[in-house]
């Protein structure tokens, strides 16, 4: 838990205004959550806190290079990352998260720690798919080996129609009554 107070901005002493805080994001800080989305990265970041009287807002943009594998053909791939978000600080009696843009943090705390919401928005920032991108004639630039590997173990779906042949008669008798009520 030591590590993650790199990640803390205390905010009781600063005067009203904005502040900016910047974090080099590497493999180090994805180690700090257990059983990580993202291993390896080069990410930077940069928090801008807004204090306010009534409450903190905090502006947070990242911008980078996360390593991963690709979905397609399990080689090593590097994709580009960017998110800007937004959060606000309330202050209330106890600890809470009504939505998922604002945090309630007790009247007596005087630091917040980002870690968990960096991590957060890194992962939010990623594709859901992790593919090699298209060259510019529009092919793949996958590992074609590796490709050409797993069309070997490819099970094809059977279509409808050799479902239907391979189907037990008594069911194919009932769906045929189904099939006729519909019309």
């Amino acid at each position: 838990m030591d590590r993650l107070r790199n990640y803390s901005i205390p905010f009781k002493g600063l005067k009203e205004g904005k502040h900016l805080f910047n974090y080099e994001i590497g493999a180090e800080f994805f180690e700090l959550f257990e059983q990580p989305l993202i291993e390896k990265g080069n990410v930077k970041a940069e928090v801008e806190l807004g204090k306010s009287s009534a409450l903190l807002t905090l502006t947070f943009k990242i911008k980078g290079e996360i390593d991963t594998v690709c979905d397609n053909c399990l080689e090593a791939l590097t994709l580009p990352i960017e998110n800007e978000s937004l959060m606000y600080i309330k202050f209330g009696e106890e600890y809470d998260e009504p939505t998922e843009e604002i945090i309630v943090l007790p009247h007596d705390e005087h630091e917040i720690n980002v870690a968990q919401l960096l991590y957060e928005f890194i992962c939010v920032a990623l594709p859901i798919r992790h593919v090699h991108p298209e060259d510019e004639d529009g092919n793949v630039t996958c590992d074609t080996d590796m490709l050409d590997q797993l069309d070997n173990y490819l099970v094809e779906e059977d279509t409808d129609e050799e479902q239907d042949d391979d189907m037990d008669p008594r069911w194919a008798a009932l769906k045929n009554l189904l099939d006729k009520s519909s019309k």
